[in-house]
């Protein structure tokens, strides 16, 4: 059982606060065996420190204690963080502290002495009410990011068109002035580092209109695991990069628009390469899942194909992490092939618009995580 609901609980922080110390060893004991990360303090006054300082998901706290009670604490937390889940355990003859309980807006009580199963259920309901803003945080965020998307494709959509329009005249008048030229000539090889160029500004064009509109979608029914095999080693073949892959046999086809994905199978791979310039590895992995709507993810419930790139790179800093996926956000240098700052922007608009995800994660000197959630179609 402990390992179980160490998977469970892992990730929830609790703060238990109690002046008594029998009660204390005991519910500290219960708590870690059911895999909770425990912070312990014996009155309100170092509750109210430990808060400060850990942030904790969930305060479990007595009342009646010297120095602060429970509820005192309670009140200063309340006005630090109106999300924090607070769970009282109090004694009949506490009663005479419910209204104030209630005004400060504790969320549950637990009657003493304490029996573990209602304790355990309280703080399941709490751990259900953080997932559901968590989950409702990362909605408004997505969101967001995606009416700023769209405002943001429709100049570039633009800008591409008029930006495609000039480039052509531009390419036409180089051509035709390089075909007077004296082969071999200064002014021919200039013309051609020109011309050269100028094709990167047009590939860029293309890029943009991508971003902006999905590009056009050619879709069809593809076997995935060959993609992902030929565009990783095109990428990464050669390039002391260490990568193996770890594909779940039978793999679903996926409709999928396969010069776009393969892009992004691409980016992903040429990402994690930058980010371990002395060397590293890189594992792949593809499986089947099914998501269900209490998934901390902005996409339909349903079957998916779960692709994971995981590399042991630098990794991403915190601060730049939320913004990755902006266009033109970039930390590296710039120049004429590098800061162009579309790869991942490109990215999470083909994937958008193929009705999937994806998310990073990360932390520096530990290596980028990078999921894509692509729906796998239903038979017919």
């Amino acid at each position: 059982m402990p390992d179980q609901n160490s998977l469970i609980h892992k990730d929830i922080s609790i703060l238990f606060v109690e002046d008594e110390s029998a009660t204390r060893e005991q519910v500290s004991r219960v708590l870690a065996t059911w895999g909770y990360n425990l912070t312990v303090a014996e009155n309100g006054k170092k509750g109210l420190d430990a808060y400060c300082e850990k942030r904790p998901d969930i305060i479990l706290t007595d009342i009646m204690m010297p120095e602060m009670n429970g509820l005192e604490m309670a009140r200063e937390i309340r006005a630090i963080s109106t999300e924090a889940q607070i769970i009282c355990m109090t004694a009949f003859s506490d009663t005479g502290y419910l209204i104030e309980a209630i005004d400060i807006g504790i969320n549950q009580f637990i009657l003493k002495p304490v029996e573990f199963s209602r304790l355990l259920a309280a703080l399941d309901r709490c751990q259900e009410v953080i997932e559901l803003k968590k989950r409702h945080r990362e909605l408004e965020a997505e969101n967001l990011r995606a009416r700023k998307m769209e405002a943001i494709g429709i100049l570039a959509g633009g800008m591409a068109h008029d930006f495609n329009n000039l480039l052509q005249v531009i390419l036409g008048y180089v051509s035709l002035a390089r075909m007077k030229a004296e082969p071999g000539s200064k002014t021919y090889e200039l013309l051609g580092t020109v011309e050269k160029t100028s094709e990167t500004a047009r590939e860029l064009g293309k890029r943009l209109l991508t971003f902006a509109k999905g590009g056009d979608f050619l879709m069809q029914t593809t076997d995935i695991k060959t993609l992902i095999l030929t565009g990783v080693a095109a990428e990464l073949g050669g390039s002391g990069i260490d990568y193996d892959f770890e594909l779940q046999d039978n793999l679903p086809l996926l409709r999928i628009d396969v010069t776009q994905i393969g892009q992004v199978i691409s980016q992903l791979s040429i990402n994690a390469r930058e980010a371990m310039p002395n060397g590293g590895s890189l594992r792949i992995s593809a499986a089947t899942i099914s998501l269900t709507e209490k998934e901390s993810l902005t996409i339909e419930p349903g079957e998916y194909l779960h692709m994971v790139f995981k590399d042991s790179g630098i990794g991403i800093p915190v601060e730049n992490l939320p913004r990755i996926f902006d266009p033109y956000f970039t930390t590296k240098e710039m120049g004429c092939q590098k800061g162009m700052g579309l790869g991942l922007a490109l990215s999470h608009s083909i994937i958008r618009h193929h009705h999937g995800q994806i998310l990073a994660e990360s932390k520096p000197g530990e290596g980028t995580t990078m999921h894509i959630y692509l729906p796998v179609p239903h038979a017919t």
